[in-house]
């Protein structure tokens, strides 16, 4: 695992209890950064990662997204 200092506004963002997501526009990626206390309670300190565990987190953060982008219809 790498570590990097996490900067102020990325803190801040990540404070208010639910997974930030990061756009990486020169690659098309999207990345989530979550707490270590979110990741634990998502995947257990020691458990083997089963992505499907995510989904019902990744669905909340999608719908609120979803909410806010006038463009939705245009990508179905």
């Amino acid at each position: 695992m790498t570590r990097a200092e996490l900067a102020p506004n990325l803190k801040q963002a990540v404070q208010v209890g639910t997974p930030v997501e990061l756009y990486d526009p020169s690659s098309n990626e999207v990345y989530y950064l979550l707490s270590a206390e979110q990741y634990v309670a998502l995947f257990g300190a020691n458990s083997p990662f089963d992505p499907r565990e995510a989904y019902p987190m990744i669905e909340r953060v999608m719908a609120d997204d979803d909410l806010n982008d006038p463009l939705l219809d245009s990508y179905q």
